[in-house]
């Protein structure tokens, strides 16, 4: 206990207080014992039991205190390690489906098989990949011995590659992942690679593609959205340091002495630190990583006052100790007064002050035991349950921009499938074979219930599952638009709401244009499973523990999804509109009554993520909002 005392002086404070207080009673006993008659020896016995529960009491508060506190920071950097590890896997799920699609590629196949294949042609396609799907600064394409054949970023001069990814790639029937050091990129410390091998059109392997993911630019991304006021890391299964919101405090590669997923330190610099593991997404759990969150400082304990005292709630373990507090002075009281009357009965005069001495002793005792009971708790309460919902709130907005964002891609790109182009423009759609390619294409993005494709006409040709719907006709806004278009950057997303082709359910379903040269030949169509996966976006993101709800909402408080199960998407949020209209770019909190409860309410505004909603032209203000309850 002493070594942990020593992470919090305001603690030590408090116990050194109520020391020193219980030694005053004990001089006041003392020195009333000699001064008085035998009738009242008994009340000053008295005052010896409640100095006794005094001393129990400081050393309940004590632990309650550290316990209060730890429980606190240990639920911010646990949130903060969690999210910030949940929020990478949930993005490198992503690129192990980009991988096996890309290595399918027809064109790809076609450039390995063919020695009269442009090789300006193919160089061309794989870079109109990487503008849609800028996570990534290189793609390579190797033949079965390791020579490159193309890659699209120019500064990476490699020609020739051994690395065990290629045939780790050939051995396998998926993607493989690797984080280390390769002679693909030499100047990299460590490289973050998707393999997967390429198939040719007869079933034989004939090469690897590999796709090079941006990842300190990501850590960057995350460690900006977190916002975290200390040290977040990413750490490798051997506990070296792999990414750093810090570099300077802690520089990559270093190598951490993490027994545990928490730690404290009580020497040269006063932290603690708490570490997380990925929860897996999709069941997809990747290499081997952890993050870690650490929290410095002088003082943990230390009370803030950011919001109002009203608002704070006593813990069930600090109320108990403030009651038993107020029952010893309660018992004290009665020995003052007994003390009082036996004082006047028999003229002991000099009784009077020591009684004196006892009621102001013992008030400024029980004082100090609430006071510090109620400024932990109000800790508790607003730097940090405030700051961990603002965190988790926060998250859930991001999580689904960067969600989002991919379908924005992946209609872009599968629009370019020579596919598709080549049976649009056919007078007589073989609508067998584009099902096939998009039901293979379905299998490895689960995140839409359905694919398909429309003619220049808005009528369906093609989808991926339900074939029912062929021959029907998609009219929308964001079909006209998308048959206006003739931009291979550009998307188009139907407004939030019921359509026939997700069982009359609201969701979003992303467009782009399938064309060739200057000629519209149709779009494709991605229905997106937005009930399955916003809600499963709002429960990962909820802290754990804690009683209450959260939802997307647009700036009209129409609600996307909600975890509360009265409120439906479409339904309006029956809070008030002042919170739509003040927020911008930050996140508001407040203490409102909500359906006949009192909520603590947190507000995050949609920033978007990479180009999405930035500047690709695209406007969708969302908010995420989360109700714990109080």
């Amino acid at each position: 206990m002493s070594n942990i005392l020593e992470l919090f002086p305001y603690v030590v404070q408090t116990k050194k207080g109520i020391e020193e207080q219980n030694k005053f009673l004990q001089k006041i006993s003392l020195t009333g014992k000699i001064n008085t008659v035998d009738e009242s020896i008994i009340l000053f016995a008295n005052v010896d039991q409640a100095i006794e529960k005094f001393s129990i009491l400081e050393e309940k508060l004590v632990n309650a205190l550290i316990k209060e506190t730890l429980d606190k920071i240990e639920s911010e950097l646990g949130l903060n390690a969690k999210l910030c590890i949940d929020v990478l896997k949930r993005n490198l799920y992503e690129r192990t489906a980009d991988v096996g699609f890309l290595s399918q590629d027809k064109e790809v196949i076609s450039f390995l098989e063919d020695t009269n294949y442009s090789f300006e042609i193919i160089q061309t396609r794989l870079k109109e990949y990487v503008k849609k799907y800028s996570v990534y600064d290189d793609v390579i394409v190797f033949d079965l011995s390791g020579n490159v054949k193309v890659n699209i970023n120019s500064k990476n001069k490699v020609s020739k590659s051994k690395d065990k990814i290629l045939q780790a790639a050939l051995n396998s029937d998926g993607y493989v992942e690797q984080f280390a050091h390769s002679d693909i990129f030499g100047d990299k410390k460590r490289s973050l690679l998707y393999a997967h091998k390429i198939i040719s059109s007869n079933n034989q392997p004939i090469g690897v593609l590999v796709l090079s993911f941006k990842f300190d630019d990501e850590m960057r991304e995350i460690f900006d959205a977190l916002k975290f006021e200390d040290q977040i890391l990413t750490l490798e299964d051997k506990k070296e340091v792999i990414a750093s919101s810090n570099p300077v405090k802690i520089p990559l590669y270093k190598k951490l002495l993490l027994k545990d997923n928490k730690q404290f330190k009580l020497f040269k610099q006063k932290y603690i630190t708490f570490s997380a593991k990925t929860s897996g997404y999709q069941g997809y759990f990747g290499l081997d990583w952890q993050a870690n969150a650490t929290l410095y400082n002088n003082d943990f304990s230390s009370p803030k006052s950011e919001a109002a005292q009203n608002n704070t709630i006593l813990p069930e373990n600090l109320k108990s100790i403030i009651d038993e507090a107020h029952e010893v002075i309660d018992d004290l009281s009665d020995v003052i007064i007994n003390g009082e009357i036996i004082a006047s009965k028999n003229k002991i005069y000099t009784l009077s002050p020591i009684l004196d001495n006892l009621r102001n002793i013992s008030n400024m005792l029980v004082q100090n035991i609430d006071d510090a009971a109620t400024k932990l708790a109000e800790l508790a309460t607003t730097t940090g349950l405030i700051n961990t919902v603002k965190i988790s709130t926060k998250f859930a907005i991001d999580v689904m921009d960067r969600n989002l964002y991919e379908r924005a891609n992946d209609c872009r790109w599968w629009a370019l499938n020579q596919i598709f182009i080549q049976e649009l423009k056919n007078e007589s759609v073989d609508s067998e074979k584009l099902n096939k390619v998009l039901s293979s294409i379905n299998e490895l993005y689960t995140v839409y219930t359905n694919i398909f494709i429309y003619n220049k006409n808005k009528k369906i040709v093609a989808s991926s599952k339900e074939s029912s719907i062929i021959g029907q006709y998609f009219e929308a806004e964001c079909s006209a638009n998308t048959l206006n278009s003739k931009n291979t950057q550009k998307y188009f997303v139907s407004k939030f709401e019921k359509s026939s082709f997700y069982a009359n359910r609201p969701t979003y379903i992303y467009n782009a244009t399938i064309f060739e040269n200057d000629t519209v030949l149709g779009g494709i169509a991605l229905v997106f499973d937005s009930e399955t996966e916003f809600k499963a976006i709002l429960q990962d993101s909820f802290i754990e523990n804690k009683k209450g709800f959260s939802c997307f909402c647009d700036k009209e408080r129409n609600v996307i999804s909600s975890t509360h199960p009265d409120i439906m998407p479409l339904d309006k949020l029956d809070i008030d509109e002042k919170y739509f209209q003040e927020i911008k770019t930050e996140i508001l909190h407040d203490f409102i009554t909500f359906k006949e409860r009192e909520y603590l309410i947190c507000l995050a505004p949609s920033n978007g993520y990479r180009e999405y909603k930035r500047d690709d032209g695209y406007k969708n203000d969302i908010i995420s909002i989360s109700f714990v309850q109080m």
